[in-house]
């Protein structure tokens, strides 16, 4: 009955559609098993007219079985109503992977599955539905079939492994890092809400050292109790659930790793309350002792480190200290020597320190004794002054120039039992009595002598002990060489020269003795070998200048000039300064008269050349010549070479005149 009502009803249908019109779509997608759309349109005597359809896509559920249905969906074309048609299906699932997972039977257009749909995998299949005539024709144009794949919540909250840090005594509430877990199922749905807890802390402790927010994930610090020196690394097992942490929601857990950094809370202590050691006499740059410090902060960092220093008795830079950085270990030096004599006993007031601004200064005591070592000679000073005339008169009768002995550091006497030796005398000045240290000089000191540095002779000497094995000590002897007045004021040069209209010239003296014995120097003109009058005119301690009032003539002017030092010595020779005066040209200098007599004579030496030449040819030609004629004429060249010699066309004695003059000729008026 009901089938007959809706053959019925379709039949209703298809007329009130041909009385509306033509649509647009041709296509009819059917999607319900029980309208018998194919009764309808095989009802031949219904004019065929275009429907419109809007067809929804299909929705199926992932995870559910299907394969049984006798169809998911309907495809019919109108055309099939007048001739056969036959139905197909392309698209992913269809003919393209996955193959096959879609299926259409080529008459009815009944579309099946033949498989479990995963929306994980593919959410959706867009199909397109083809109809083709039994010729294999075209019949309509594609019809698009979507097939949707409904969320089911079939995967749980995934976590990878996440890893953070966190200062220790951090406040409450301080933020670690977010927590994300992923979930496969739909997003924006419960399917995929993840609640977040925390399952397990490790180690345990006294209770939970964290907490995360159940919606976002973050996880905080719970407890303002981290140390560092108690746990240094957590390990947290994290779940999350999803359907928004519903009882039937499925859960994941995943491993978060917090690791504790390190602050300076903890401030260095010493191994003992004070420190006591000793160190020999006479020795530098020693380690006395290693300080070992104590700090609970992370070791090999700089909240670690301690920073010593010598807060008291090191007044004087005797000691030193360093921190050892691989054993945060304070290493005491002993930088400078200390005599036993002098001091037997130190105490040193030591501070650590740290970078931590709030942490107290402690100070521990240091004590440290100075051992007596049995000391070799030594010269006590180390270097002797000795002063010495260079005049022989000065000189020590018995040649005793001083004696220089070593002394006992322990005693300060004397040493015994040691011999000494010259160790360094550049010009072999003395020698030295191996056993009385008696310097007996050998030599006439100068103080004139490339071997003296600002008038002092250095030479050092050794003490060497007479045991084994030896010790042995240097002195140094400074012989400082007072100056005699052995050296008499000379001029610098003794020639100058001027021009005719210029009446200074400049004296400059010299003198190998230092003060008193040298400069200022007194400049006097001799009047006898002296040529003109000339005045002196003191320039400076060493320069005077020497003026003529009278007009000087070009030639040699010869001055006899003496000259004093500060002591009123001067040479038993007075010195000759030669003036070489000449004619100056544009300009206005003087060269002297030996370059200028040079110059004349290289001026000159080609034109008398020349004119010696000339003289001489203008000879041989009065002398050869006549003779060349007269062996001609005499016929004495004919016997010899009778074909090659001929008569001169004219009288010789016409035209040969002899001169028989010398001297100047006179000048005639032509």
């Amino acid at each position: 009955m009901h089938t007959l009502r809706l053959d019925r009803l379709v039949y209703a249908v298809a007329l009130l559609h041909s009385w509306l019109g033509p649509p647009s779509q041709k296509w009819a997608f059917c999607s319900c098993s029980c309208w018998p759309c194919a009764e309808a349109r095989q009802r031949k005597y219904l004019r065929r007219q275009k429907r419109e359809w809007i067809m929804p896509p299909a929705k199926l559920r992932e995870n559910t079985d299907y394969m049984n249905r006798e169809f998911i969906a309907k495809i019919r074309s109108d055309k099939s109503l007048t001739d056969p048609v036959e139905y197909y299906l392309s698209g992913k699932g269809a003919d393209r992977p996955p193959f096959n997972l879609f299926v259409v039977d080529q008459k009815t257009g009944f579309v099946k599955i033949t498989g479990v749909l995963d929306r994980e995998k593919c959410p959706s299949y867009h199909l397109t539905g083809v109809a083709k005539f039994t010729n294999g024709t075209t019949a309509e144009a594609d019809i698009p079939l979507t097939v949707i794949v409904v969320d089911e919540n079939d995967n749980p909250p995934t976590f990878e492994l996440y890893a953070g840090n966190v200062s220790e005594s951090s406040s409450k509430g301080t933020f670690i890092m977010q927590i994300s877990a992923k979930d496969k199922d739909q997003a924006g749905t419960i399917n995929s809400n993840i609640s977040y807890s925390i399952v397990s802390q490790e180690p345990a402790g006294t209770g939970h050292m964290f907490y995360i927010d159940k919606y976002s994930g973050k996880l905080y610090v719970k407890e303002p109790t981290l140390d560092r020196e108690d746990v240094d690394f957590y390990k947290l097992v994290i779940k999350g659930t999803d359907m928004a942490g519903a009882k039937n929601g499925l859960t994941g857990t995943g491993n978060v790793e917090v690791k504790v950094m390190d602050i300076n809370d903890n401030i260095p202590t010493l191994e003992k309350t004070e420190y006591a050691g000793s160190v020999d006499e006479n020795v530098a740059d020693v380690i006395v002792m290693k300080i070992k410090a104590l700090d609970d902060d992370l070791h090999h960092t700089d909240n670690w480190l301690t920073v010593f220093k010598i807060a008291k008795g090191n007044e004087d830079n005797i000691f030193s200290i360093e921190t050892d950085k691989e054993t945060n270990e304070g290493i005491l030096k002993l930088i400078k020597p200390l005599d036993f004599e002098e001091v037997q006993n130190l105490e040193l007031g030591l501070e650590i320190l740290n970078p931590k601004p709030d942490a107290p200064a402690k100070s521990y005591p240091i004590k440290i004794a100075v051992n007596n070592v049995p000391e070799g000679p030594a010269f006590i000073p180390d270097t002797k002054k000795v002063p010495v005339s260079e005049d022989p008169k000065d000189a020590p009768e018995d040649g005793v120039l001083t004696v220089f002995a070593a002394v006992d550091p322990d005693t300060g006497k004397t040493a015994e039992d040691v011999s000494y030796a010259k160790a360094y005398d550049p010009d072999n000045w003395f020698t030295i009595d191996e056993e009385t240290a008696e310097i007996k000089l050998i030599k006439a000191p100068d103080r004139e002598s490339p071997f003296l540095v600002n008038g002092t002779y250095i030479a050092k000497i050794l003490a060497i002990t007479k045991d084994m094995p030896a010790k042995t000590a240097t002195g140094t002897i400074a012989i400082e060489v007072t100056d005699s007045n052995d050296h008499c004021p000379t001029l610098t040069t003794t020639y100058n020269h001027l021009c005719t209209d210029v009446k200074t010239v400049y004296v400059t003296g010299f003198d190998e003795d230092v003060s008193p014995n040298g400069a200022p120097f007194t400049f006097r003109i001799i009047t006898e070998g002296t040529n003109g009058k000339w005045e002196v005119e003191v320039i400076n301690d060493t320069t005077a200048a020497l003026h003529t009032s009278e007009a000087l003539w070009p030639g040699q002017y010869a001055l006899q000039v003496e000259v004093l030092d500060a002591q009123g010595l001067s040479c038993p020779e007075h010195e000759v300064f030669t003036v070489d005066v000449c004619t100056c040209g544009e300009t206005k200098h003087c060269a002297p008269k030996s370059a200028r007599q040079a110059s004349t004579r290289s001026e000159l030496s080609a034109p008398a050349i020349g004119l010696l030449l000339m003289a001489l040819c203008l000879l041989l030609c009065e002398l050869i010549i006549p003779l060349l004629l007269l062996f001609c004429q005499c016929g004495g060249a004919d016997t010899v070479f009778p074909d090659q010699f001929s008569d001169l066309p004219f009288d010789v004695k016409e035209h040969l005149i002899s001169y028989h003059t010398e001297g100047k000729g006179e000048d005639k008026v032509g």
